[in-house]
């Protein structure tokens, strides 16, 4: 377990080894230390990094399903689009019949067709 001491003996050595003067032996130590730093620092994240992995999965998996809403969506748009184009067609059509038909009534009749209230 890392405590103060070997903070202490850490910093030692990693000044020496800055400054040029560290011998074989301390590198030694100094490797063996920042292992054992880095054992430590692995064991102790390790359950925080596997919910972040689970996080990360699960995260991915809710981007996948909203992507494939999106795409089914986007071609639920395209077909509101054109249903509501084909309506203001048949609209058009219906306008040009009803004109059409008034116009033929008033030829028949010489009056205007009467409007529906």
């Amino acid at each position: 377990m890392w405590n103060n001491e070997k903070q202490v003996r850490l910093d030692v050595l990693r000044a020496a080894e800055l400054a040029g003067t560290l011998d074989e032996a301390g590198k030694a130590e100094l490797g063996v230390l920042i292992e054992s730093v880095d054992a430590e620092e692995r064991t102790r994240l390790a359950p925080a990094l596997a919910q972040m992995k689970n996080e990360l999965a699960a995260l991915r998996k809710q981007i996948q399903k909203s992507e494939v809403e999106n795409e089914q969506l986007a071609t639920l748009a395209l077909q509101m689009e054109q249903l509501l184009a084909d309506g203001r067609q048949t609209l058009r059509d219906l306008q040009h019949r009803h004109q059409a038909i008034r116009a033929e009534y008033e030829r028949v009749t010489g009056k205007p067709l009467p409007v529906a209230v």
